[in-house]
């Protein structure tokens, strides 16, 4: 069982308020904050000091307060503004707050939550405005995820939020993801591991079945990718669903087979789903018997996408439907040129694979990659194939990933869907 971090060191306070240490901008930031941008990188202030990672502190500049946030001192983003009220504390009553706000935003905005969804992002960490931190639901699981240390430091108030709503989020269990990267996190936080329907377990005790406008989907808590699964690709499986009735369809980096449940689901005549890693695949096998679907009609593919995409042109194969989902391939700024150019090269491979009149649907979550330069490389890809295209749609991510204005980092999924002629 994981540990909570330990409590911050009481703040000095003053009969009337808070005294938190004092950070001068060294950049015109003030107007960015403002708009909704809440980081400050480490190089943006003037003598960063040397202060224990989650403690609060005020940053300023030379027109007074500018912002509230907690310091981080291992990471170059050294502050994250959490409010821009200088008579509000950054407590426990402000992550409950933050945490209630988001639920009833998903209240609004996602009809048949808790029925036809069981599956939803409650916390979406800056978009939500408790920035570094992630809570996503999986029926009566909530899984955690904080970057950094800052962030873990709220984790007790967050934890504290979620037991005390416990009945009405209707979990029965709190679980850390490990962060690797960052060398912290993993376990049971609160509850017990689920006990659950047998037509909602999975293989192991943190697998389960949650259900997604009423498909149903394997999630591994403790192994899947990001939380368990790609919960920002949730309205795109629909769209797919939606419009895969008759035909054939082409599913590259397929992981656990979402998109593929959602057009066999949908009526596609055969799906081929293709995914490097063996695990991913055998997982997508038993969504499709999870869903009912003839998995002997389908094809599953423990391959190299590219590998695939290349084999496939060789024999001759054309589809009514090709979707390219990849893993971040720009996963930093330095890595941009060499994204963009891997992006033209699969465009180009899938474009090949789609039949004349026919649909590709693209996607990048890379936040390094803005739309307009994701668009360039279909693009391109057309051009260089001969291929005429039209934009169809233009998607990012659900309302339960939200964002904020001045924060373009956080827009960072592009799903566009073309017919290519």
């Amino acid at each position: 069982m994981s540990s909570l971090p330990h409590p911050r060191p009481p703040v000095r306070t003053s009969p009337h308020h808070a005294v938190h240490p004092v950070l001068h901008l060294a950049r015109p930031l003030r107007e960015s904050i403002e708009r909704g941008h809440p980081w400050i990188y480490r190089q943006a202030l003037k003598a960063p000091p040397d202060l224990a990672s989650g403690t609060v502190v005020d940053v300023c500049d030379r027109d007074g307060f500018v912002a509230r946030g907690l310091y981080d001192r291992t990471s170059p983003l050294a502050v994250r503004a959490y409010t821009l009220d200088p008579s509000e504390p950054v407590d426990d009553r402000l992550v409950e707050r933050r945490i209630l706000a988001a639920l009833a935003v998903r209240r609004w905005t996602m009809p048949g939550l808790g029925r036809d969804t069981t599956g939803f992002r409650l916390c979406h960490g800056e978009g939500d405005r408790l920035p570094g931190i992630v809570i996503d639901v999986y029926g009566p699981v909530a899984v955690i995820v904080t970057d950094g240390e800052a962030a873990r430091s709220l984790l007790p108030s967050v934890v504290a939020t979620l037991t005390r709503h416990a009945s009405e989020l209707r979990i029965t269990t709190i679980y850390e993801r490990h962060q690797r990267r960052q060398g912290h996190g993993g376990g049971l936080l609160w509850g017990t591991t689920p006990k659950l329907p047998e037509e909602e377990r999975g293989q192991h005790p943190l697998e389960l079945v949650i259900r997604e406008h009423g498909m149903k989907l394997l999630v591994d808590i403790e192994n899947g990718q990001k939380t368990g699964m790609f919960l920002d690709q949730r309205e795109n499986r629909r769209l797919i669903r939606d419009i895969s009735a008759g035909l054939r369809v082409w599913n590259g980096f397929s992981y656990t087979g979402g998109f593929s449940v959602a057009a066999a689901l949908g009526g596609a005549t055969r799906v081929v789903s293709v995914d490097r890693a063996p695990a991913a695949i055998e997982t997508a096998r038993r969504n499709f018997q999870l869903a009912g679907l003839p998995v002997e009609a389908h094809a599953f593919l423990a391959e190299d996408a590219f590998q695939a995409l290349q084999r496939a042109k060789s024999q001759g194969e054309l589809f009514d439907l090709v979707i390219v989902d990849p893993p971040s391939f720009a996963p930093t700024q330095q890595a941009v040129v060499g994204a963009l150019a891997a992006y033209r090269r699969l465009h180009e491979m899938a474009i090949d694979l789609v039949a004349k009149g026919s649909l590709l649907a693209a996607a990048s979550c890379s936040s390094h990659i803005d739309e307009k330069a994701f668009l360039s490389t279909i693009s391109d890809a057309a051009v260089a194939k001969n291929r005429a295209i039209q934009i169809l749609e233009i998607r990012g991510q659900p309302a339960d990933h939200p964002t904020l204005p001045a924060f373009s980092e956080g827009r960072y999924l592009k799903f566009i869907l073309c017919a290519v002629h």
